[in-house]
């Protein structure tokens, strides 16, 4: 690489998976690294060192230290000092001659900048956990986030646990059989009784994940009109709309993002569900990732704003790095 130009890393800790962004000044993305969940609350922090280290590194294999300006992590997490200061960190021990800029913000900050390609304004991230954030230059709100032992209503995490005490209940008679709703989620976890639930569950190095994981299930099944994935899904829109109305009206748009919103039938479901409940501000479903987020924020960051060339760049990059 020419040792005039100046790069730009963006990360994305999400609690699935990791993703981290190299791109020039212009706006072009040149390489991606991806890595397992880096949410400090729910792994080892050993695990999520070696990841984080994993990625840099990665990304900067055939870069020059020096080139490198700046580092922009957005991740669940991020706005806990003890948290900003173990990324930084590991960073710096993974680039022991790194003098640029390290910034670690809280996963809303990429989430927002993917739809918005600003760092100011309203996001809900529905996904392995959920959180609301509408941020300004003179104040941040923050409605939920508080992970999964109580918190994360709405989430990914949450459904894929209702569907598993649905099916628990209905294997003890405590609740009507649906034959169906237990068929679809033993398929989906390659079991073939209720039973192997415990071990499946418990004995798996990452729960929370696989929990999450089940949440796609019980979406396709109130697609095909299931009563009791019906059931669950609502209860979970209904958390979603108790999220978003603490922090509707302070911005006149809301960016939704987040595995949940990847499907087309979630969030049908959830933009019907505030029309009917007259909740304002217009819905933006970013299509770039909070991975690009993250660059965005690292150019913005240093350089106030993003200009035209730098956002054409990012859009037609991010689509060949992408593979789409």
């Amino acid at each position: 690489m020419q040792s005039n130009k100046k790069y730009y890393i963006g990360i994305d800790g999400g609690g699935t998976k990791t993703v981290g962004l190299l791109c020039k000044e212009d706006g072009v993305i040149l390489a991606q690294s991806t890595a397992g969940s880096t949410n400090l609350k729910s792994r080892s922090e050993h695990a999520v060192r070696s990841a984080v280290q994993n990625v840099i590194k990665e990304l900067t294999t055939d870069l020059h230290v020096e080139q490198l300006e700046r580092i922009f992590v957005s991740t669940a997490g991020g706005d806990r000092e003890e948290d900003q200061l173990r990324w930084k960190k590991w960073i710096n021990e993974a680039l022991s001659d790194f003098r640029g800029f390290i910034v670690v913000k809280n996963d809303a900050y990429g989430a927002l900048a993917s739809g918005t390609f600003a760092m100011e304004g309203t996001v809900l991230i529905a996904g392995t956990g959920t959180i609301a954030y509408s941020i300004s230059a003179n104040a941040t709100r923050r409605v939920g986030g508080w992970g999964y032992l109580f918190g994360d209503e709405g989430s990914g995490y949450d459904i894929g646990r209702q569907a598993l005490r649905t099916v628990a209940s209905m294997h003890d008679g405590r609740e009507k059989r649906d034959e169906t709703f237990i068929a679809e989620v033993l398929s989906f976890l390659k079991l073939r009784n209720a039973t192997e639930l415990i071990t499946t569950i418990y004995e798996d190095p990452y729960p929370r994940m696989k929990i999450a994981s089940l949440a796609q299930v019980v979406i396709q099944l109130a697609e095909q009109k299931n009563r009791q994935a019906t059931t669950i899904l609502n209860k979970a829109l209904d958390h979603l709309m108790d999220l978003t109305k603490e922090i509707d009206g302070e911005d006149d748009k809301l960016v939704i993002c987040g595995g949940l919103f990847q499907s087309d039938y979630f969030r049908r479901c959830f933009i019907e569900l505030r029309k009917e409940r007259k909740l304002v501000g217009e819905i933006c479903y970013p299509t770039l990732s909070p991975a690009v987020g993250a660059c965005i924020c690292a150019l913005i960051s240093e350089n106030q704003s993003i200009t035209k060339q730098q956002k054409e760049n990012l859009l037609s990059s991010h689509q060949t790095i992408d593979g789409s």
